[in-house]
């Protein structure tokens, strides 16, 4: 039996709003009653991509998980929070509240095209290998519906990456409440920089700050988004914890 929506137009299909597709709507809800910014910026990551070439030559020392970007980014995250901490916050009633954790969630896309965003608990605390093994697992756990709560409670700050779609450089990441900040990373892309008066070919990676106006306004969050970039673009100042690996 053939369907029209309430103006008479034909339905190809009619999707149930139940589950992670109702929670996720739930949320996207609670996220535009807050007042936002985005900041937007770029990292030159040209280190980062031989760093990660290099990781990638030695997978045994990241527990044979092979590390990408997003993993790294999440080592630049954590390191940065913990000198900003006022991004790693939360409006709580009439206080604004600094955690006292860092814990960094990720957004994953699942099969059927919802989003879950499983979080790395003391994410300042792991290494990188230990950062690639666990989100290793919760991404496979999540693909296969075997999250439980806890995997998916008391995030901090939240990682967003569309870096997979090409032509998707910088975004407007919305807000996952209570978090007072998320970050977005694009795609990675080979560009023409000048530097020192050359042109060199350098890879560029766009960032999206997204922040509530309330808990922070647009100079520490700056300082914020500065403090990532520079630790993508010299990722010597990374405290990798892998033993053997030049660290600061």
């Amino acid at each position: 039996m053939s369907r029209t929506d309430a103006r008479g137009v034909p339905v190809r299909e009619a999707i149930p709003l139940k589950g992670i597709k109702r929670l996720t709507a739930e949320q996207m809800v609670k996220s535009h009653q807050v007042p936002t910014v985005t900041s937007f910026g770029e990292a030159d990551v040209t280190e980062l991509v031989r760093l990660r070439k290099g990781l990638a030559a030695d997978p045994a020392r990241t527990g044979g998980v092979a590390v990408t970007y997003t993993h790294l980014a999440v080592k630049a995250i954590a390191q940065a929070l913990g000198a900003h901490p006022g991004l790693n916050a939360a409006l709580e009633g009439e206080e604004i509240l600094i955690y006292d954790e860092i814990n960094v969630g990720v957004a994953v896309a699942l099969p059927d095209g919802n989003l879950v965003v499983p979080v790395l608990h003391g994410a300042d605390r792991l290494s990188l290998a230990e950062i690639a093994c666990r989100l290793h697992d919760l991404q496979e756990r999540a693909a296969r519906g075997k999250l439980t709560l806890p995997d998916v409670q008391r995030g901090t700050f939240t990682l967003t990456s569309f870096g997979a779609i090409p032509v998707l450089r910088w975004a407007t990441p919305l807000l996952n409440p209570p978090q007072a900040a998320i970050l977005g990373l694009g795609a990675i892309a080979e560009r023409p920089v000048v530097r020192d008066g050359r042109i060199e070919i350098r890879a560029l990676a766009p960032l999206s700050l997204t922040y509530d106006h309330r808990v922070v306004n647009g100079h520490p969050a700056g300082l914020f988004l500065q403090a990532v970039a520079d630790l993508l673009a010299e990722p010597a100042g990374l405290k990798l914890g892998i033993e053997g690996w030049p660290t600061s």
